[in-house]
């Protein structure tokens, strides 16, 4: 009996240990919703390699972006998006691929990154064309397509 008791509560404790990263990859607010400003100590990364955009239309809307980048070196850490202003009658939402540099300095080998993040109460009527941005390049995604397209050239946003 003893021993029952034992394996059901080990079985729950790693029922609770699998379900916290689902706990938390909660979504973000939408950025520009959020009026947070951007860290300025973290570095754009070298260039994107592919980006995907997944949107749900739940109640409230989910708008889920994985970019594959490259960072100038190993070691980036909290890896994010962070919102550009722009045009807001221009239905683009821009984003910079950002990640903060090791401390200790590392030789310059482009190592490849994910950032996988979701935002809720996204304007999906709103929504046409997510773009982001590194320094070498960008791409973009048209929602209304369904597909990658291309990105306008802009100046740097350092």
């Amino acid at each position: 009996m003893k021993r029952l008791a034992v394996a059901v509560a080990v079985a729950a404790l790693a029922a609770m240990a699998f379900s916290l990263p689902l706990l938390a990859a909660d979504p973000l607010p939408w950025p520009w919703k959020a009026k947070m400003p951007p860290d300025p100590a973290l570095s754009q990364l070298t260039r994107v390699d592919d980006l995907a955009v997944a949107i749900d239309k739940s109640d409230p809307p989910i708008v889920s972006i994985t970019v594959k980048a490259t960072a100038p070196t190993a070691g980036y850490s909290e890896l994010q998006l962070t919102y550009r202003l722009g045009d807001p009658n221009d239905l683009k939402f821009e984003f910079d691929a950002r990640g903060r540099a090791p401390q200790e300095a590392s030789a310059q080998v482009l190592t490849p990154v994910t950032i996988e993040v979701a935002y809720s109460d996204a304007p999906i009527a709103k929504l046409k064309v997510i773009e982001v941005y590194a320094k070498e390049n960008c791409m973009g995604y048209s929602v209304q397509d369904g597909k990658a397209t291309e990105c306008a050239p802009k100046p740097p946003a350092e």
